[in-house]
């Protein structure tokens, strides 16, 4: 007699009874079988679990996976938390650039904002004067004069697409652990990057850029080549 023929009955009826008293066990196990979940109040979606007592854990479940809209996340945050903490806290831009040129490490510890791996990312404000403008493809670019008068490679994002996360990594409120997983904290920074151009160019003719001096308070990641380009969330056009 063939050992397979018989084992495999046997494993079979262990089988399925395991199968039964699993299913005996969750019908008599106590507790309702519905969940009644609180709803968050900045974003008005589902909230899973005591976000402080899940982050203790290391396993954030704020957000339910399928009620997280990361557009009206970053809408309601951007008035009341984004821009005012942008308007306090970023360095002028010829300050952070002679610290820069100075001592690196030292600036990038003084100025800079680590969200994840070792990339420093900054929040500045700044003046200077159009040098160039490149529409040709989505990704944008407007090229400045160096306000510090040095050879700085410096551009403002002119989208309408910005790749990267230097700006929600700017932001030491925005942290991975206030997220439910990866998906959720990766479309915040994607609704960031398309709400500050929107915000930044708003009645502003970016073609028509070319020469003049503007205002800018934005964001940007340190890049090993030393180029800076930063994501505006405020643009205003001098002469």
């Amino acid at each position: 007699m063939a050992l397979s023929g018989f084992f495999e009955p046997r494993i079979l009826g262990t089988t399925i009874g395991l199968a039964l008293l699993l299913g005996i066990l969750a019908v008599a196990a106590p507790g309702p079988l519905v969940t009644i979940r609180p709803v968050d109040p900045d974003t008005g979606r589902v909230v899973l679990n005591s976000p402080q007592d899940v982050n203790a854990a290391g396993t954030n479940q704020k957000f339910a996976p399928g009620s997280f809209d990361a557009t009206e996340y970053v809408a309601g945050i951007w008035s009341s938390k984004v821009a005012p903490w942008a308007a306090d806290h970023a360095a002028d831009l010829d300050q952070l650039l002679a610290a820069l040129d100075r001592d690196p490490e030292q600036a990038e510890q003084q100025y800079g904002v680590v969200s994840g791996g070792d990339t420093h990312n900054f929040l500045v404000k700044g003046q200077a004067r159009v040098a160039s403008v490149d529409t040709s493809t989505p990704v944008g670019q407007i090229a400045l004069v160096d306000p510090s008068g040095e050879d700085h490679a410096i551009s403002l994002a002119a989208g309408p697409l910005v790749f990267g996360t230097a700006l929600r990594d700017a932001f030491p409120f925005l942290q991975l652990n206030d997220f439910t997983n990866q998906m959720q904290y990766a479309s915040v920074a994607k609704a960031m990057n398309k709400q500050a151009l929107e915000q930044a160019y708003k009645g502003i003719s970016i073609d028509q850029l070319k020469g003049k001096t503007l205002q800018f308070t934005g964001a940007f990641a340190a890049s090993p080549d030393g180029s800076i380009s930063i994501v505006p969330i405020d643009v205003k056009v001098g002469s």
